[in-house]
């Protein structure tokens, strides 16, 4: 998969939706720019093919799931194809990125219930905790140890943007909120 990263603001300053997101994102991308994240050849990309996923989202502070064509490039160089994703979605996840950390907001603000975050997104509980331990330890692994322990969930929730998702990818090669996935690291 070849990550998009094009918007370097706070997330919560971004007011277009993620549908708008994502279409501007993959609309925007230059081809010639990307190197095969498989065999690092530079502008080898050529379009390929494409899929469709579903996003679930926010409109109105009400879940929605969206349907998105995600296209694919094929590297000329190795033949490997990759998906072209953006900062918004999560590899392997139904959900948008700022679904999961509205849901998360909630939770660390404690102004509702478990229960009642649960019914408002219409997520299970278990889901809601998996975000939370996924979260709070990509959050660990972006501060370390002893900044981690200082700074409070919802506060770093609400500071987080486009360079720092960028950081945490060049860094660990995964999507911050990607849960682990070995066909993402068997070549690495």
């Amino acid at each position: 998969m070849i990550r998009i990263f094009n918007l370097f603001c706070k997330l919560k300053k971004i007011k277009i939706s993620d549908q708008e997101w994502f279409d501007q994102a993959v609309g925007d991308l230059m081809l010639s720019d990307q190197c095969c994240p498989y065999c690092g050849a530079k502008s080898s990309m050529k379009p390929h093919d494409s899929y469709s996923r579903y996003m679930v989202t926010l409109k109105g502070d009400k879940p929605v799931t969206e349907s998105l064509c995600v296209p694919r490039v094929k590297c000329t160089s190795c033949g490997h194809t990759h998906a072209l994703l953006p900062e918004m979605l999560i590899p392997y996840s139904s959900y948008s990125l700022r679904f999961v950390l509205s849901v998360l907001n909630a939770y660390f603000l404690h102004a509702h219930t478990v229960e009642d975050i649960c019914e408002a997104y219409q997520i299970c509980h278990s889901t809601l905790y998996v975000f939370r331990d996924l979260f709070l330890s990509h959050k660990q692994m972006i501060l370390g140890l002893l900044n981690d322990a200082q700074k409070k969930a919802s506060d770093f929730i609400g500071k987080l943007d486009g360079e720092r998702l960028f950081r945490f990818w060049e860094s660990f090669r995964y999507s911050f909120l990607q849960a682990y996935h070995a066909s993402d690291f068997h070549h690495r």
